[in-house]
């Protein structure tokens, strides 16, 4: 009975190790070489804010995390 609950903590831990592993680095900090960078996306923020003015559930909006979008360091230097 003692092996079961050794197999499960290998299991658990191995589980982990790999999704930590695996995890995606789209959200990390853009950096000087990086083609891309990441901005608010202050349209998209605009129109949830309009809808929520708008509509008729009467809700408020706090935003957390703001939405961003991806776009190129040469498209942003020249706006």
């Amino acid at each position: 009975m003692k092996t079961l609950p050794l197999a499960l903590t290998v299991a658990a831990f191995a589980v982990l190790a790999t999704g930590c592993n695996s995890t995606s680095s789209r959200y990390a900090a853009a950096s000087d070489d990086d083609e891309y960078v990441y901005v608010i996306d202050w349209h998209k923020v605009y129109l949830v804010e309009k809808a929520a003015r708008e509509g008729n559930a009467n809700v408020d909006t706090v935003w957390v995390n703001y939405p961003k979008k991806r776009v190129k360091k040469s498209e942003l230097a020249s706006n």
